[in-house]
């Protein structure tokens, strides 16, 4: 959807381009990011209940996405105003009370130390001077230049980086663990310093810089006020959807794709075109050009796809339940981070920031409050169980979810969530339970992570292959990191060779390096010449 908003945004309606969208699903766009009907949970006429796959989270870093969302038309704005800042993240913990992140933005490494050790400073079970070699740490990342982190900290998982091992368990979960796996679902025992290191640059950055807020969230359920009006708008621009309509094939010939075979409900069709984007999960990309071998085989024509292959092995999981309250819960004006939650479990109160046209018309008419949570950690076992997630029926997900952020916000004499405010619960309906020999759940739709090292096999968005380009967040980018931000700037890129393959005139999309403060340039800058020169990281100007 990316990559046809971009290209007709920049050609109109015209015979510049026709533009096809081969949809797997048969009603509902957006992938992971998609609204999902509760089924049965819809009475007197009203809507069902929104589940979702998981919350959505638009980081303050975000800058591909957003610019797009301000091109599709909501009412008499866009969409990008449905956009609203959450202005706390809170760290909860079993037993214990909360911690509220709010800091100064630092200038210097003094400065840094100070914010992080205000932040985990009391109440947090670290060491002392744990906060204070973390800052060292992350400051290491900012002051080291480019070339650095894709020679060395590629090679380096965040975890080994900040001796993990060697540190308190409060260390490892609030700020090794925390922010990594918990709202970006990296893995710190197998993610890169540079992958992890950057991203966290950019959240501590929205925490602590004035103007780049952290985290914001949508003001209702994603499909009605962003996916279903951006449908209709590249509807009426001329883009035609073509429903429960999967790829199946990939056919080459003389150096070029020659066609795709889709499955459609009234069997194989082949789809012929000038130019074709795979903007498919990495697991799926794989299925496809593995259905592909043969002598129209793509990997032939561009072996480096065969890297997909192994790229796709390295997938974790991130789901989401839901939990629909009688009444609403804001347990705070943001997300909240269950550091110590044996199942990293990251949640969000979702009705407090939703406009009133959206919950009342929904359900029976008596839920009014989402609690929507993430589980990203599923082989460590629960509290409730003693099982780890993947080996609990979906009612007992659920109830272990609820049990972990009961232990985690009820604390300090204060009753947040009961059994008795709960209405009802919706598991993401990508995990299915199966029974060998015991329960087993598997995961439809698994999340790309990048491991180290990876860098080197995976692909750009422009393949060998003239007329085949990817938009994926597997696909190199800027953004490296599996989500909506780097989809969409995988999709611009495409865009951008398909303009360029066509001849055209129109302007190119533009594409934004993450943001890293200027004054930190010289810092940089000296570290580039120090590596040129063999030396290591110093982190000081003379």
């Amino acid at each position: 959807m990316s990559a046809a908003h971009e290209l007709i945004h920049r050609t109109g309606q015209s015979a510049d381009f026709e533009i096809h969208i081969f949809e797997k699903r048969s009603e509902t766009v957006g992938g992971k990011a998609r609204s999902i009907p509760v089924p049965g949970s819809a009475t007197g006429g009203r809507a069902p209940l929104p589940g979702e796959h998981g919350f959505r989270f638009f980081p303050g870093f975000y800058k591909h996405l957003p610019d797009t969302m301000a091109s599709i038309p909501y009412g008499e704005s866009t969409v990008v105003d449905n956009l609203v800042v959450a202005d706390r993240l809170e760290i909860a913990q079993f037993d214990k009370d909360p911690i509220v992140v709010a800091a100064r933005f630092p200038r210097t490494l003094d400065d840094l130390i100070t914010d992080i050790e205000a932040i985990f400073g009391e109440n947090t079970g670290l060491l002392p001077g744990e906060a204070r070699f973390f800052a060292g740490k992350l400051w290491q990342v900012l002051t080291s230049c480019q070339e650095r982190r894709l020679a060395s900290y590629e090679k380096i998982t965040w975890w080994d980086y900040l001796e993990a091992d060697t540190h308190s368990p409060a260390y490892r979960n609030l700020l090794v663990s925390g922010l990594s796996r918990s709202l970006l679902a990296n893995d710190p025992t197998k993610a890169s310093v540079r992958t992890v290191g950057d991203t966290n640059i950019q959240l501590f950055l929205g925490i602590l810089e004035p103007g780049h807020p952290t985290d914001r969230l949508l003001n209702g359920p994603t499909s009605k006020v962003w996916l279903d009006p951006w449908r209709q708008h590249l509807e009426q621009q001329g883009v035609i959807f073509h429903m429960d309509s999967p790829a199946a094939r990939i056919a080459v010939a003389n150096g070029r794709v020659s066609g795709v075979t889709v499955t459609t409900p009234q069997g194989e069709r082949t789809v012929t075109a000038d130019a074709y984007i795979c903007a498919l999960p990495v697991e799926r990309m794989e299925e496809l050009l593995e259905a592909s071998r043969g002598p129209g085989d793509p990997v032939k024509a561009d072996p480096s796809l065969a890297h997909i292959a192994a790229l796709a092995k390295e997938v974790s999981w991130m789901n989401g339940i839901q939990f629909f309250l009688k009444t609403d819960v804001p347990i705070t004006h943001g997300h909240v981070l269950y550091a110590d939650s044996p199942w990293a479990l990251t949640s969000i109160s979702e009705a407090q920031f939703w406009s009133n046209e959206h919950l009342p018309g929904c359900g029976d008419g008596t839920v009014n409050g989402i609690l929507s949570a993430c589980i990203s950690q599923w082989d460590t076992p629960g509290i409730l169980y003693g099982l780890p997630a993947r080996q609990c029926t979906r009612a007992q997900i659920a109830d272990e979810v609820w049990a972990q952020i009961k232990r985690s916000v009820n604390v300090g004499g204060k009753t947040l969530l009961t059994d008795a405010n709960r209405h009802s619960w919706f598991l993401d309906p990508d995990l299915t339970e199966t029974a060998n020999g015991g329960i087993e759940i598997s995961d439809a739709e698994p999340l790309f992570i990048n491991v180290t090292d990876s860098w080197a096999i995976r692909p750009e968005a422009v393949t060998a292959i003239p007329n085949l380009l990817l938009a994926s967040d597997y696909v190199r980018s800027f953004t490296d990191v599996a989500c909506m931000e780097a989809a969409n700037e995988t999709a611009r890129r495409a865009v951008n060779q398909i303009l360029k393959l066509a001849g055209s005139n129109a302007d190119p999309c533009t594409l934004w390096p993450l943001h890293e403060p200027d004054w930190l340039a010289p810092f940089r800058w000296h570290d580039k010449v120090r590596f040129e020169l063999g030396l290591p990281w110093n982190g000081h100007l003379i």
